[in-house]
């Protein structure tokens, strides 16, 4: 008697359970139809590559160098001696070859050296 009992509360608690599982889409259609929604705001553009980690790095370029590391650099370019004048900027660039290398080409205006301090 007890398991019949038992099977006709399931029975019941499944009938509940889906019956206000009916009423509450109703509810939820009928409230849609009445609150306009607004259409989300289209995603953000993407920002530049330079952006890394949260930061956008400042630019950097040869003006940043001191005047009398440049002028060692251009003595040294004008004596054909191009490897050790990345060398030297690598040093000040903390170890950036390729932006070292790129700053020696942007120093690299021909010219004959000057009298090394």
């Amino acid at each position: 008697m007890s398991l019949m009992f038992m099977l006709f509360a399931l029975m019941g608690a499944v009938i509940v359970l889906g019956g206000g599982s009916y009423a509450l889409r109703r509810v939820l259609a009928h409230m849609e139809e009445r609150v306009p929604v607004a259409e989300p705001e289209p995603p953000p553009e993407p920002v530049s590559d330079s952006q890394v980690g949260g930061y956008v790095p400042a630019p950097r370029d040869s003006d940043e160098l001191p005047e009398e590391l440049r002028t060692r650099v251009r003595n040294l370019l004008a004596l054909g001696r191009e490897d050790e004048a990345v060398r030297l900027i690598r040093t000040r660039l903390d170890g950036d070859e390729g932006r070292a290398r790129r700053a020696v080409r942007r120093l690299g205006g021909g010219g004959r050296p000057a009298l090394e301090p």
